[in-house]
């Protein structure tokens, strides 16, 4: 399949100030400059700002409460029910808040149309429905800031971080001290690796939010992609004075963890999990603890761990994350077989009937495939792992999710490796040249092909990888090492 770069349109020129309320039946004769609001009671109109004030400080279990009381006053309101169905991490709430803000949309204004067929889009892997409708939204109200911070945010989850930056760069032009903006924009510049201006906006978020825990937190995130580890440990830990229910105690131990203090990053996921507001949180956490066990390279405790994690999550009903853990076994798994009959519990999960939207299960599916070509193309099953490259390319043709497209570039350039094909591998691997996986590869390709100057730039960006990712346990200190002992360092 030719490569895929899905161009967005953007028709922004301006984004500006929150949105405002609007009650009882639509005007569409009356235009705004803000998304509209229609609900008919007042009770229902406090929670949802409440809601999206807390959105915007990212608290979103809060976020999500206040949700609920909107749509508890008004079980009308379309736009509240949506959003739940875009924050909740309970996937039969999420299910049933996506079918009736969709039922409800005719009776809402077309602008909360265009919002519910973004977010619905999204949720049923129809990006390019989603897509769409976010550039119809943003083009119809230019300066509307909140609309601006969640499509920066979205588009950051879709791996697009130089159209996030575009959006919300329009959005500071107009209000500079917009702090959920700000915050969205640092993540955007750091995630691809342009850390002084991701630090310039920190700065300017701290500054304007000294006594929140999310401007901290968020700090402590950036500088530990950064490798600032003791910088990162000291906003986090500010971030737990100023709030210690707000969660920070994971980033404390997502640190530990990359620093290679294992125990002490167990300690703190320990912390967190009993202080996890949502069960789906707790798994999360539960997962990140079992990393650690594979960054200490004890696969028994291990295997031990994540085999638990599966266990939790199918009790509570969470198909997503007890395939997450069968995959993440079957990556460390050192046996073919055993590996592969993780795989296929991990796809057995997801064929069950679950409340999972059509978005997340085929991009965890996508997930799975690519780790079984690269499982089955590391151990000289070509045949195994072009099925399975055929089956993602399947896939990437029917759906614009970016995850989708990446899993695909990624698994046909691991594939066009092992069949020694690294010129062939490049365009590929370009195209998912932030997975460590793909990065290792790239690298791989580079040098096979004398592209000298372009894998010593791959190797600085690896070896510079620093994310709590069960693929950046596996690939990043494996390769540092690699690069000492090239460097002829003990």
């Amino acid at each position: 399949m030719p490569k895929q770069r899905w161009i967005l349109a953007l028709l922004l020129s301006s984004v500006a100030v929150a949105t405002t309320a609007q009650s009882g039946k639509p005007n569409l004769q009356v235009r705004s400059q803000n998304l509209p609001i229609t609900t008919s009671s007042p009770q229902a109109r406090r929670s949802f700002e409440r809601a999206m004030r807390n959105f915007e400080e990212y608290r979103l279990n809060d976020t999500v409460q206040d949700l609920r009381a909107a749509t508890k006053a008004d079980p009308n309101f379309a736009q509240a029910l949506i959003l739940i169905a875009h924050l909740s991490r309970d996937p039969g709430e999420q299910r049933m808040a996506r079918k009736k803000a969709e039922q409800l949309a005719p009776r809402v204004t077309p602008g909360e149309q265009l919002l519910i067929k973004w977010m619905a889009g999204s949720l049923e892997n129809n990006n390019l429905q989603a897509i769409a409708a976010m550039n119809d939204l943003l083009a119809e109200y230019p300066k509307d800031r909140r609309l601006a911070f969640m499509a920066g945010g979205w588009l950051n989850s879709q791996q697009r971080f130089e159209l996030a930056a575009t959006v919300l760069e329009r959005a500071l032009a107009l209000d500079p001290d917009y702090p959920a903006a700000l915050n969205n924009i640092a993540y955007a510049y750091a995630y691809v690796g342009n850390f002084d201006k991701a630090f310039a906006a920190m700065d300017r978020y701290v500054a304007l939010q000294p006594d929140e825990p999310n401007a901290h937190d968020s700090y402590g995130e950036i500088l530990r992609m950064a490798g600032k580890f003791d910088g990162a440990l000291e906003q986090y830990r500010m971030s737990v004075r100023l709030d210690p229910n707000f969660g920070s105690e994971v980033g404390i131990a997502d640190t530990y963890a990359l620093m290679g203090r294992e125990q002490d990053a167990r300690d703190e996921y320990g912390r967190a999990i009993v202080f996890a507001g949502t069960m789906s949180n707790k798994i999360q956490y539960e997962l990140q603890s079992a990393t650690t066990w594979i960054r200490e390279n004890n696969r028994k405790q291990a295997e031990k761990s994540l085999l638990e994690v599966a266990k939790h999550a199918h009790a509570a009903g969470l198909a997503n994350d007890e395939a997450e853990a069968h995959r993440m076994l079957a990556m460390y798994e050192p046996d073919l077989k055993s590996a592969m009959k993780q795989l296929q519990a991990a796809q057995q999960v997801l064929q069950e009937p679950h409340d999972l939207s059509p978005s997340v299960r085929d991009e965890e599916l996508a997930t799975i495939l690519r780790v079984e070509v690269l499982r089955s193309a590391d151990a000289g099953d070509l045949q195994s792992a072009k099925n399975a490259v055929n089956q993602l390319q399947g896939m990437a043709e029917k759906s614009s999710s970016q995850m989708i497209q990446l899993c695909y570039h990624g698994a046909s350039g691991a594939l066009s490796m092992a069949q020694a094909k690294p010129g062939d591998a490049i365009a590929d691997l370009e195209e998912d040249s932030n997975d460590p996986l793909s990065m290792r590869l790239l690298w791989k390709a580079y040098t096979a092909t004398g592209a000298s100057g372009q894998a010593q730039a791959m190797a600085t960006r690896l070896a510079a990888l620093n994310v709590p990712t069960v693929e950046q346990a596996l690939v990043v200190p494996q390769f540092r090492a690699t690069l000492l002992s090239q460097a002829g360092q003990p």
